[in-house]
């Protein structure tokens, strides 16, 4: 995947208070610094560590975030009963609100990247979610990792920045409703269900 060739830090609140702390990554001359800052969602605060930096930009919360929970929380028929992947988690925050909110089955993905998926579970820890969810680690177009995939919801926001990707993410999106097998679950509700046999189909939101 491609590195990031700015970091658009002129998109995010630049909050003056927060801590930053210096931590050692591999013990290299390289120290990447953090900020652990309180983020309001609809009904709840959420303390996520950011990176300063990452080069695919999975370091930050991005601002589309907060709109895409707001969408979320007024078609929570969409979701509820739902097994959900996010695709792009980055710091893991609205996988991590959807689990505190609505006890939502959702595994978190993201570029094979050992830093991300790291945050994420400290996110996922420091906002009292343990174990942390499930994570996969997939660069889009990429085999996928799991053989035989069962979510029946995708999601992902702030994801297009890299317009040559796009092709990578529709063969991974392409893969991931191909390899999905309905199934007869009558709890969840019938948004987007098979009117004719209740098999949930799957769904893909992008916002």
């Amino acid at each position: 995947m491609d590195i990031a060739l700015f970091s658009p830090s002129s998109l995010f609140a630049d909050d003056g208070d927060d801590e930053e702390v210096s931590v050692d990554e591999d013990q290299t001359e390289i120290h990447q610094s953090y900020v652990e800052r309180k983020h309001q969602f609809s009904g709840i605060e959420l303390l996520i560590r950011e990176f300063s930096f990452h080069q695919l930009n999975a370091n930050l919360l991005w601002p589309g975030t907060f709109a895409f929970s707001e969408w979320l929380v007024q078609h929570q028929s969409w979701i509820d009963g739902r097994r959900c992947l996010e695709l792009g988690s980055g710091t893991g925050a609205l996988a991590i609100f959807l689990r505190k909110s609505f006890n939502l089955d959702i595994t978190t993905s993201d570029y094979d990247d050992q830093e991300i998926e790291e945050n994420i579970a400290h996110n996922c820890q420091a906002n009292g979610i343990t174990p942390v969810l499930p994570h996969i680690k997939h660069s889009w177009g990429d085999p996928f990792p799991t053989a035989d995939p069962d979510w029946d919801l995708v999601i992902a926001s702030d994801i297009l920045l890299y317009v040559k990707q796009y092709p990578n993410l529709i063969k991974s999106l392409s893969y991931l409703l191909k390899s999905y097998k309905p199934k007869e679950d009558k709890a969840v509700c019938p948004v987007g269900n098979d009117q004719n046999s209740g098999n949930v189909r799957a769904k893909i939101i992008i916002y």
